[in-house]
């Protein structure tokens, strides 16, 4: 008992050991009708006290503030955690058209002040005659369009928005996939998204759907929800469209039933009804970029910073350096290519391994991309890596930019055992030999030939000539004789069949030592109707077991022995779908079925 009650202490009476730190919320749905009923709920997670509500001049409280609570506490791998709710909630109606901003709300927790969020409410008037009359006879009991009612085009549509219309080729646009419905959706099918075409395109991370969010569209109220965010970058010059994107809605409506039971007139009836909706196609306006581009432009578009590392100054000889350049910024980052460098030609330098971490959002592409070059100086000196410069074009300003990094000094000692020389690189004229009048004296044994002495014309000659003639012949004739093989492709089956049903059964055997009956029976079966299939010439779809007797037996196969095959084929289907019988009736089958096709092979060969 006592320790039952502290554990009940440790958990409910040491909130503030595990709360997080204080958040003070208000929310209420953010565009309403006038004279609509709602709430304005503030939550807040830890106890709190003196709770001051803010000014509600411009609604009427209807109700409230209703307090409740609630506390769930969580233990994962030994670790507790305790999250507690406390909430404050108004029934409001709205009074008068407009937007309007809620005041925060106050609370005291242990003696200190917390604030709410301002909650912005915008009031609109109550939608068009027309739009309540369609919403009073979807919902009129006893009323035969009800039963034949479909969602109006008005209640439900879907809309691809785009940040921009007009833009340069490779300059980003955001392109947003955004449902609009007053009805009770309870599901999408067929989705179809656009495959927009003419456009690199970047997934932008998403949460997923999962309730609609009200919103004023031309003075109505919707419930919208994002489907899919992309980020855009135009391959093309000229109007690029982008297609319509398609999805059947699963729409809950409500009918009357042919009854007409009490419960019926009480709860009504509901059906699902699919109603397909499409947007618009969008059309992109993408301009070319203006003309007089650096010679330095690599194809960025955006706006990037440059910076340049060497990670050591002074090495020896033959030792590693790595030079890093580093662009960051945001545009058409993940498609830049290294700036152009010349290297001093006494530098061994290896192609750019390339890595860049960018993300993707709203605001575009954001991140860095680098290249670094593995340098090795093969001869001592001072070298100096010439200034590197890039050029982007920045969309906003309508003009190209260029980036300059600074030189780099590389001082090279020279390293033990390392005999080699610095070549200067100002003379361009080829290496002399010196000292080629010495030459060491040859001490390994070699052959002598008398001069004049040819390989062409000579006995050898003509063998190894006859000899090659003879050879391409033989393979010309096996080649030939392959190709019509080839050609029948009943005789290649027929001869390949035992090769084909022997790897069915290595794989019904990796699912037999797996246990997997299901997988093991199936198999097996696909290796003894392949094989028949392979070595009668007859498709499998059209094999049975009498057609099977009839062509073994006019191939002369004996009757004991096509009978232990058709009845092998029923052992395999019957344990296929019977309770499982063990590992060792699986084994004793599949050695089974090795022997019946080993045996009919050498009667069909």
């Amino acid at each position: 008992m006592k320790r039952h009650l502290i554990l009940f202490i440790l958990i409910f009476g040491t909130g503030s050991l595990f709360a997080d730190e204080v958040k003070f919320t208000g929310e209420a749905p953010g565009v309403v009708e006038m004279g609509q009923r709602f709430r304005l709920t503030y939550t807040i997670n830890t106890e709190a006290e003196d709770f001051r509500s803010p000014d509600l001049q411009h609604f009427t409280v209807l109700a409230g503030p209703s307090t409740s609570s609630s506390t769930n506490v969580n233990i994962v791998n030994g670790k507790m955690t305790k999250n507690y709710r406390l909430q404050f909630t108004y029934v409001l109606q709205a009074d008068e058209a407009g937007k309007f901003t809620i005041p925060p709300a106050t609370v005291k927790v242990d003696g200190e002040i917390y604030e709410s969020n301002a909650v912005q409410i915008e009031v609109i008037k109550n939608g068009s005659s027309a739009s309540k009359k369609s919403r009073q006879a979807d919902t009129e009991q006893g009323s035969s369009r009800a039963k034949k009612a479909k969602p109006s085009g008005d209640d439900i549509f879907v809309r691809v928005l785009v940040s921009k219309n007009n833009v340069y080729r490779e300059e980003p646009l955001v392109a947003t996939i955004k449902l609009y419905s007053k009805l009770n959706i309870s599901g999408l099918e067929n989705v179809d998204f656009p495959n927009f075409e003419g456009f690199y395109k970047q997934e932008i991370e998403t949460p997923s759907l999962r309730q609609l969010e009200k919103e004023n569209v031309n003075g109505e109220i919707y419930g919208t929800g994002i489907l899919k965010k992309y980020l855009l970058f135009p391959q093309k010059t000229g109007r690029l469209t982008i297609q319509p994107f398609e999805v059947d809605c699963i729409v809950k409506k409500k009918v009357e039933s042919e009854s007409r039971s009490l419960f019926d007139d009480f709860f009504g009836s509901y059906k699902n009804v699919k109603m397909p909706v499409s947007s618009d196609p969008v059309r992109i306006n993408v301009s070319p970029l203006p003309s007089g581009e650096p010679v330095d432009f690599t194809g960025g578009i955006g706006s990037f910073s440059l910076n340049t590392s060497l990670d050591k100054h002074s090495v020896e000889t033959n030792e590693g350096v790595t030079l890093k350049i580093k662009i960051s910024g945001s545009g058409n980052i993940k498609v830049l290519s290294p700036p152009q460098i010349n290297f001093p030609p006494d530098l061994e330098v290896y192609d750019p391994k390339t890595s860049d971490n960018i993300s993707v959002s709203e605001g575009g592409a954001k991140g860095s991309k680098v290249f670094e070059y593995l340098i090795i100086p093969r001869h001592a000196g001072e070298y100096r890596i010439p200034s590197i410069s890039m050029s982007y074009f920045n969309p906003s300003t309508g003009s190209y930019n260029t980036l300059q990094a600074q030189p780099i000094n590389l001082n090279v000692a020279k390293g033990e055992g390392d005999t080699t020389t610095r070549i200067s690189s100002s003379s361009k004229q080829e290496v002399n030999i010196i000292g080629s009048d010495i030459r060491y004296i040859q001490t390994q044994k070699f052959d002598l030939r008398e001069k004049g002495e040819f390989l062409f014309g000579s006995g050898k000659f003509y063998a190894v000539y006859a000899g090659g003639i003879a050879v391409f012949f033989v393979v010309f004739l096996i080649r030939r004789k392959k190709i019509r093989e080839n050609a029948n492709v009943a005789m290649m089956k027929n001869k390949k069949a035992n090769k084909f049903a022997r790897r069915r059964l290595k794989v019904a055997s990796r699912y037999l030592k797996e246990g997997d009956k299901d997988k093991f029976y199936e198999e097996t079966l696909k290796a003894l109707w392949g094989y028949l299939s392979d070595k009668l010439g007859i498709a499998v779809a059209e094999l049975s077991r009498d057609k099977a007797k009839e062509k073994l037996s006019a191939k002369q196969v004996p009757e004991n022995l096509t009978e232990q095959f058709i009845e092998l084929i029923d052992n395999c289907e019957f344990a296929r779908y019977a309770p499982s019988g063990g590992g060792e009736k699986m084994d004793e089958l599949y050695n089974y079925s090795i022997s019946v096709i080993s045996r009919l092979q050498q009667k069909l060969k």
